[in-house]
């Protein structure tokens, strides 16, 4: 692994991994990419929880559910085509893939992940260790160990921005048309990601305010000012609301 590593250990239980990993310096380790790649030299203790996670994939009903154990080439496999996009789009790399897990996607909340926009945009839930309830990607406050995620039949839109279409994007917009509302997420080089539901006709003061909040998510670089890509992600909307 790399240098600060003192330990691996291998809990019996999800529970056990919870407890583990309330210490300092310990860390959730199933496919590894993003830790191999960072090297954080104050984490020390590995807990591999790799045998406790499952990696099935079924439609329950007109719902997607997929083990956090899964990784990305796995249900690129699956054949959802929506879904399969995102995943390209955020990790073009077969070998990566077949080792990065959906699980380790969603906790590490990549901001320039497409597959993590999808996920907010098409009102992903979770359902994590020691719990039954569904929990919405959108609310959760990153504690606890994913077991699966639910995926509903949302056709969900999704745009994104970048140098080269290999590259991660700055700007990243996904949409999507529900029954009565419309939901919006924005990620990219942000901050965080951002979301938001409306009604079929917006407020105009909240879309207003929440484009203030995607303006002040971005910072200003090379790629441009937070100005200019705030209205990046405008014209992205207002494209995908109109090809609906």
């Amino acid at each position: 692994m790399w240098s600060s590593i003192e330990q691996i250990i291998k809990p019996d239980t999800l529970v056990e991994a919870s407890v583990l990993l309330k210490e300092s310096g310990s860390v959730i380790f199933a496919g590894g990419t993003y830790l191999v790649s960072q090297k954080d030299a104050e984490i020390h203790t590995l807990l591999d929880i790799n045998h406790l996670l499952n990696n099935q994939i079924k439609i329950q009903g007109e719902e997607l559910h997929i083990d956090a154990g899964c990784t990305l080439q796995e249900i690129v496999s699956f054949n959802d085509q929506q879904l399969n996009s995102a995943i390209l789009s955020a990790c073009p790399s077969k070998n990566i893939r077949n080792q990065r897990t959906i699980g380790g996607e969603i906790a590490r909340s990549r901001t320039d992940s497409d597959l993590l926009v999808f996920l907010y945009a098409s009102k992903t839930k979770l359902i994590l260790s020691g719990s039954d309830s569904l929990v919405e990607l959108s609310d959760w406050n990153g504690e606890g160990i994913i077991e699966k995620l639910v995926i509903p039949p949302h056709d969900v839109k999704l745009e994104r921005v970048a140098l080269l279409d290999s590259a991660p994007a700055y700007v990243i917009v996904g949409f999507t048309e529900l029954h009565d509302s419309n939901t919006i997420c924005v990620g990219g080089k942000t901050s965080k990601i951002l979301f938001f539901q409306t009604k079929s006709e917006p407020d105009e003061f909240a879309v207003r305010k929440f484009m203030d909040e995607v303006e002040a998510s971005f910072t200003q670089d090379h790629l441009g000012t937070p100005a200019y890509k705030r209205q990046l992600v405008s014209s992205l909307i207002q494209e995908m609301a109109v090809a609906r």
